[in-house]
């Protein structure tokens, strides 16, 4: 049927690309003078059409101005051989610069828009603990039925991201961008600056404030005093920016102020690479994560229906990022400490101390289940390394009353605690990997969603009793943990956040410098 589809045409320039194709195992496939990175989808694609030239003057300039506007996906148009088919474009007169080119635009296709369906980078090279499923698509695919359409530009759109806060970085993106490069130098430190103060520091705050939005009158009438205007903007950016809105520029609101424009560029490109990392749906009911942001949100049907304050892991023991389905929650839980727990804190806690089991009402049992006096251990010995420690339920239980179960390799879950003090905090990277909830029996509710046995009062009555129960989900939501520093909320209001776990620099180098790759899982 194939023979029938593509007619005879540049008989010369079509036996040049099948050669080429053919010989691929064996030397680096190389068009134009550059080095194609989709070797086998690019063979696959060719071989599909008996390896007749693909591209008319039409669609490669269609690609051609796609490819130059990479950049407002952040991304750099020089990774999908731009310059050198802007170069070449038209100038293709022998039979040997029409493969080339040909071939070298089928490169730019594919690897772009490969980039666009999952991301340049590959998220587990920079970051052992980012585990998500990554969005896949078929460029191969893509490009056969854009060429038969003509049209690349529809094609590029069907590789992008769907999620609006995708989009919303985009917007922010451009917004970056255009913003005066002299707003770049600030080293500002020293006092705390507070309302009705004159200082010399003002001026270029002012100047911050506006070029970023927060700010909407740079002008007034004493340029060195700090007034209502710019006490109302300094709080704008203060929550923008996760610190406490409290209106005083001290040190933590200086340090962000003194975050560069270009800096902040490099922090929204990677956060919408993160974006194309993932999948497109996160179903109709579902718990959102951001880890950075210390918050939970619980989305129905598009809606947000409840938020919650959490504290997620410590820089040193990092809340992993990773989807999983919430199947059931438990009611006065026992807490049997993770290993890792126990080999970091528990073992030294005795040895250093034998009032520390006491102290935290932990129990020991070996791997029977059988209980183990403590007082007859070697807590030196190979045995203490194996023995298990167990808190039964109650106020003081490190879980609280109420722990939330999706199962899943990193023994991570979510679960109320009796430290709520910690909540108040505005950075809160206090657990040992998984997830504390403020009102915690407020979202057991919600998700259990049965007035008839399980309203508030009966909660609290299960509560009294001090004995676990376990209480399956009928409906049960996926939870996504994901990490973003920037991005864009309901209200059209950009956010960033501190980089608790330095998650973005390995994926800005990486994004500035890795040589761009063909993800081949997402191709066949």
């Amino acid at each position: 049927m194939l023979q029938f589809l593509f007619q005879p045409q540049n008989e010369l320039a079509n036996e040049i690309i099948r050669r080429r194709i053919e010989n691929a195992g064996q030397i680096p496939l190389i068009a134009c003078g550059e080095n194609l990175q989709c070797s086998q989808s690019l063979s696959l694609f060719y071989q599909k059409r008996l390896f007749n030239i693909a591209w008319n003057s039409n669609t490669a300039s269609q690609l051609i101005i796609e490819i130059q506007n990479a950049e407002n996906e952040g991304l750099n148009p020089v990774d999908y051989h731009f310059e050198k088919l802007r170069q070449l474009s038209g100038l293709h007169q022998t039979e040997l610069d029409k493969a080339e080119y040909d071939m070298l635009l089928t490169d730019a296709f594919l690897l772009y828009t490969s980039h666009l369906f999952s991301g340049k980078v590959n998220p587990e090279t920079i970051d052992a603990q980012w585990h998500v499923t990554r969005r896949e698509g078929d460029p191969v695919e893509l490009l056969n039925s854009s060429l038969a359409l003509g049209d690349i530009n529809k094609a590029v759109q069907t590789a992008l991201p769907k999620h609006k806060t995708y989009s919303d970085l985009k917007n922010v993106l451009k917004f970056y961008r255009s913003i005066d490069v002299e707003n770049e130098a600030l080293k500002l430190e020293g006092p705390i600056i507070k309302r009705t103060m004159e200082d010399d520091r003002i001026p270029e705050i002012r100047k911050r404030l506006f070029s970023l939005g927060d700010l909407k009158e740079e002008g007034a009438e004493n340029q060195n005093l700090f007034d209502d205007n710019l006490f109302i903007a300094v709080k704008n950016f203060q929550r923008r920016h996760g610190l406490e809105d409290d209106g005083e520029i001290g040190p933590r609101t200086m340090s962000e102020l003194n975050v560069s424009v270009e800096q902040r560029i490099k922090q929204i490109r990677a956060n919408m690479e993160r974006w194309r990392w993932l999948e497109q749906e996160f179903g109709n009911f579902y718990i959102l994560i951001n880890i950075a942001d210390y918050n939970l949100s619980v989305i129905k049907d598009g809606l947000l229906v409840q938020k919650h304050k959490i504290i997620v892991g410590k820089p040193y023991r990092k809340t992993p990022v990773f989807s999983a389905k919430m199947q059931y929650l438990v009611f006065n839980p026992t807490w049997t400490v993770p290993p890792g727990i126990v080999r970091a804190d528990v073992l030294p806690g005795v040895r250093k101390d034998t009032a520390y089991l006491k102290n935290k009402n932990l129990f020991v049992f070996d791997n029977s289940g059988k209980a183990v006096n403590s007082d007859n251990i070697d807590w030196n010995s190979d045995r203490a390394k194996s023995l298990i420690f167990r808190q039964p339920p109650g106020p003081g239980n490190a879980l609280g009353v109420v722990k939330f179960m999706f199962p899943n390799r990193f023994h991570v879950y979510l679960h109320d605690t009796p430290s709520k003090e910690l909540f108040d905090k505005n950075e809160r990277a206090f657990s040992s990997g998984c997830i504390r909830v403020q009102d915690a029996l407020m979202l057991a509710e919600y998700l259990l969603d049965d007035t008839e046995n399980w309203s508030s009062e009966q909660i609290n009555k299960t509560v009294a009793t001090k004995i676990s129960k376990t209480v399956q989900l009928n409906e049960q939501p996926n939870v996504h943990l994901l990490y973003w520093t920037a991005w864009v909320d309901s209200n059209h209001v950009v956010n960033f956040r501190k980089d608790i776990y330095e998650r973005d620099k390995p994926l800005i180098d990486a994004l500035l410098s890795e040589p761009p790759f063909e993800l081949t899982s997402a191709r066949h």
